[in-house]
Order: C-alpha cells, then structure tokens, then sequence
C-alpha cells in the first residue's frame, strides 16, 4: 500500500464511507478507489484528486500535497499578516475556481520573468481586474 493509498483509506473510513459509497459520491470508480488503497494503482491524476477531495470534504490543495503533485505551502505562511497572504490567497481563489492547473501557478516559469516584464504582467492584470469589476458591477 503507497502511503497516498493508506490516506485516502483514512480519510474515507473517517467519514464513515465504503468503497462503494465513495465511488457513488465522487464519481470515481469503486475499482479505481480500491486499487489506490491498496498500491496497485499509480498516484491519481489532479481531476480524479478533485474529485475525491470535493467528497471528502477535505481541501483539494491537502490532498494534492499527500499526492505529491505539489508542495504544501508552510504554516508559516497560513499564519502569516494578512498583508503577507495574498500569494496564497490567490491560490485559494484559483482553487475554488478550479483553474490551479493554469500556467500562471508554474512557479519554475516565474524565473525567466525580468522586472520589465513583471511591470508589464502587473498593467496587464490591472486592466483584466478593472475589466472584470465592470461585468460584475453591471451584471
């Protein structure tokens, strides 16, 4: 058993859930559930994560950390004053968007970023913010 496979077992018995109750609630196959319990399945892709987390009632960043598809951002920065939050504010407003899996959350592609460009991704984002303050306040 993968130590995934033995958290999510924990976490679905913690809710009082059976394989097949999972399966019905999440969409996800009782097969697919089983085999990943029990290390005979790979690690699930991020959509299946989704979808195990939503049912769980867990939040999806957690499960993808246990997963190893991304690394879970420090206590510290949870913690941290609200001025210092927003990176991680703006992940949790992509997550309840589901759209994590953009580009935008590459951080390895941050890197080739020049101030200029940043100035320019900054007035870019300014615009698209205003855009999208205009439809919501007109809707």
């Amino acid at each position: 058993m993968t130590a995934f496979g033995e958290q999510l077992r924990a976490l679905r018995k913690a809710r009082h859930l059976t394989v097949n109750q999972l399966a019905i609630y999440s969409g996800v196959s009782s097969a697919t559930i089983s085999r990943i319990e029990n290390g005979k399945r790979g690690i699930p892709k991020p959509a299946t994560i989704r979808k195990l987390a939503d049912t769980l009632k867990m939040p999806y960043e957690n499960l993808m950390a246990a997963a190893g598809h991304i690394t879970p951002f420090p206590d510290e920065i949870r913690e941290a004053p609200e001025g210092y939050q927003s990176i991680y504010s703006i992940y949790q407003t992509a997550v309840a968007h589901k759209a994590e899996h953009l580009s935008l959350f590459d951080c390895k592609k941050w890197q080739y970023f020049s101030r200029q460009d940043l100035e320019n991704l900054s007035k870019y984002f300014d615009f698209l913010a205003a855009e999208a303050k205009n439809r919501i306040s007109s809707s």
